[in-house]
């Protein structure tokens, strides 16, 4: 079977060859010249299985579609008849034709003129978007994304929180300017192509001279049209470089609930603006006069809905802290456009009030800290919330200068419940919740100082040692009060621990490994002069992930405690004491990080082949530096064999991104462009209700990808996005 000019003429031949008398080599002429057990060979079943999945998956509407626009693949329309195109007409000196069509006026039954007219085909829908081209951090699963261009930057002051809206297709950038918005599809007219792919991402400014550096979505659903509403909590101050900051920048930031659909409408707006004319919100006494009052707003106004999510004193039984869902996420008519041009009672023109919207989408907010209350006299510095998935509610500590306030919204309410108040002696700089098990010794042995008492720091290192000492003796008076809910509060020296229940308080200290703890570090040894830069290294949050073990819904939860260059890999809940405990790992990092972000990934079975890829823990630091990465494998990791596990399992990587970076959020699946194209015409709630049982989905909220920030130059911030699978992987093999 051999194909020659003759035979298929449409095809492109080296003719001239004298070598090359039978046109091109078949299977058959291959495996003859390199052998049956060639790679060609072995994966000739596999590249026709993909040429016909490839030919199935493109849709006949789409072949049109494209041999309208002249670049369609000829060879896939070798099988269709040539004869259905129009021949080539002919230039002859002859006078030409008149058309069957001739021009005529027609001035009866105009109004049904639309019927007489021909059937204009409708225009073609516009192609998806090209996948963008991701950078793999080879030997790691690890893949890095960047968005728009890479001369152009994202923001020009650090950036500082994200916010993905409308299923990623567009990206609030919160930085120490203002706000601004990643459009990751942006639309063009030229060339035929109507969407772009997210490596033409433009970013657009939305305000400046109020700056974001928090923020989180509390809560989100869909009305009838598919529209999201919801509410944002934001933590917003005056911009670095205003004229109203004062010298201590963070005295005067605040916490704010925005609408969503207020912010999703101002991001429209400045992406269909192209971000010429941002908001300029630099004068905080516009901001008192354009704030919105209860006076200026009807009865239905989302400010109710918003105020509903804060304890008023004095009210804390009110209809509003029990008004419906529909009732909080319904649209304000005062910011419609519609409802705005058909008010009659609107004095001013309509053109005035649609130049006006964009300002009051800015104000559609507000303030938590309500008129009395302890936080109206605080400055914030940021806040941590927790999510009670099993019993429901949710809690919400701030931090000041000099305490830290919690709230709580109990079960089957809504509002901002005050709850305690944590006295700080040193400012606190980050917070993050998570589980400790609490275990205390008989009353008798209180003397020691191996108690926790509240508001008392048991900071010394003699008390540790008394502690290790006494605990054999002591075991059996050992009272266990289960799994505690703490706050991780990180200083700039120290680190420690308030209990909620009991308002217990304890300094937090990593284990002492020494030259007996197994660690992995990319040069796989460690000098003393290492050991003693990372017991003075700055902490940083920690992290958390779940195990999964051999047998099925079977998983070990973790915590990751990082300080200086070194990560402890402990179990969760958290022991008071950690130092008593030995960790899994302790991971040893080439540079100070600032963030160590943890994700999972199940492995592979076995293919036809019988290779598969054992599950595996990737670590991935972000720091002064750039990126660094390491996966080890699951079976060393929790294995009981006989013997010291392997240190040199671990696979690493570190790739510079042109300065420091840092961590933002978790979310995204740009590794599989199709599906984030595809989801973007598809509700919040048919993905995270109807589909949420789905073991598809399952996973896709499992790989989800992180956003993170890198700094280019001295004016240039951009985002990025890390992630990847293994199904990735294998469709990169297939192509």
């Amino acid at each position: 079977m051999s194909l020659s000019t003759e035979e298929y003429p449409h095809l492109e031949q080296d003719t001239g060859d004298p070598t090359n008398e039978d046109g091109l080599p078949t299977y058959d002429d291959l495996a003859a010249q390199n052998g049956p057990n060639s790679r060609f060979g072995r994966w000739r079943g596999w590249i026709e299985k993909r040429a016909a999945e490839r030919y199935a998956e493109v849709s006949p509407g789409e072949r049109s579609r494209r041999r309208e626009r002249g670049w369609g693949n000829e060879e896939m329309y070798a099988s269709e008849s040539y004869a259905e195109f129009p021949p080539i007409p002919t230039i002859t000196s002859e006078p030409p034709t008149p058309s069957p069509m001739t021009l005529h006026i027609q001035t009866n039954d105009l109004r049904n003129l639309h019927i007489s007219q021909p059937n204009q085909p409708a225009s073609s829908p516009p192609l998806p978007p090209l996948p963008s081209v991701s950078l793999k951090l080879v030997p790691t699963h690890l893949r890095m994304h960047q968005f728009g261009s890479r001369f152009l930057p994202h923001t020009t002051s650090p950036i500082r929180c994200v916010l993905s809206i409308l299923e990623g297709k567009l990206l609030l950038i919160g930085h120490d300017e203002g706000l601004s918005v990643l459009d990751m599809y942006p639309r063009s007219e030229s060339a035929g192509i109507t969407v772009k792919g997210p490596e033409e991402a433009q970013a657009r400014s939305i305000w400046t001279g109020e700056g974001v550096f928090q923020m989180s979505l509390l809560e989100m659903d869909n009305d009838v049209r598919g529209t999201p509403q919801g509410v944002v909590l934001a933590l917003v101050g005056p911009e670095v470089e205003s004229p109203s900051s004062s010298k201590d920048l963070e005295s005067t930031r605040v916490l704010r609930m925005y609408n969503l659909t207020s912010l999703i409408s101002l991001a429209k707006w400045a992406v269909a603006q192209k971000g010429a004319r941002p908001l300029d919100l630099r004068k905080p006494a516009n901001w008192n006069a354009q704030t919105p009052s209860k006076r200026h707003r009807p009865q239905n106004s989302i400010a109710r809905g918003l105020k509903s999510l804060i304890d008023s004193p004095g009210n804390h039984h009110g209809p509003e802290s029990h008004s419906s869902y529909q009732a909080l996420l319904s649209p304000t008519p005062s910011i419609d456009p519609a409802a705005g041009r058909n008010r009659n009672s609107f004095d001013s023109s309509s053109w005035d009030m649609i130049d006006e919207l964009p300002l009051r989408w800015a104000t559609d907010f507000v303030s938590l800290a309500t008129p009395g209350s302890r936080l109206s006299t605080c400055s914030v510095l940021s806040y941590a919330i927790w999510n009670n998935d099993a019993r429901g509610g949710r809690l919400l500590a701030i931090a000041t200068k000099a305490n830290i306030l919690l709230y709580e919204t109990p079960r089957g309410e809504r509002a901002f419940h005050f709850l305690k108040e944590f006295y700080t002696p040193l400012v606190p700089r980050s917070m993050t919740f998570f589980q400790q098990t609490v275990s205390d010794i008989n009353r008798t042995f209180s003397d020691l100082g191996n108690r926790s008492s509240p508001h008392r720091r048991t900071d010394s290192s003699s008390t540790a040692r008394e502690s290790r000492r006494l605990s054999g003796s002591l075991s059996s008076m050992t009272a266990n009060y289960g799994t505690q809910l703490s706050l991780f509060v990180i200083f700039d020296k120290k680190a420690g621990w308030i209990r909620l229940a009991d308002s217990a308080v304890g300094e937090v200290e990593l284990h002492d490994d020494g030259a007996k703890q197994e660690s992995t570090s990319p040069t796989h040894r460690k000098s003393r002069t290492s050991i003693d830069t990372n017991a003075f290294g700055k902490w940083i949050p920690p992290a958390f992930c779940e195990l999964p073990f051999e047998a099925p819904l079977q998983t070990m939860k973790v915590t990751l405690l990082t300080r200086g260059r070194r990560t402890h890999i402990l179990p969760n809940p958290l022991p008071t004491n950690p130092t008593t405990y030995s960790p899994l790992r302790i991971i040893n990092w080439r540079n100070n990080t600032t963030n160590v972000v943890a994700r999972i990934f199940d492995g592979s079975e076995p293919d036809m082949d019988g290779y598969s890829t054992p599950a595996y823990l990737q670590l991935i630091s972000l720091g002064e530096l750039g990126i660094e990465v390491q996966e080890l494998s699951l079976l060393s990791l929790l294995g009981k064999g006989k013997g010291k596990a392997r240190t040199d399992d671990a696979l690493y990587v570190e790739q510079d991104t042109g300065g420091d970076a840092g961590f933002l959020s978790v979310g995204g699946h740009w590794d599989r462009q199709q599906t984030m194209y595809q989801s973007l015409n598809r509700s919040f709630s048919s993905l995270s209700t109807a589909s949420h049982a789905s073991m598809e989905t399952i996973q896709l909220e499992r790989e989800k990808g992180v956003y993170c920030w890198c700094r280019k130059g001295l004016e240039d911030w951009r985002v990025f996005w890390l992630g990847g699978s293994l199904a990735a992987d294998y469709e990169d093999e297939e192509q």
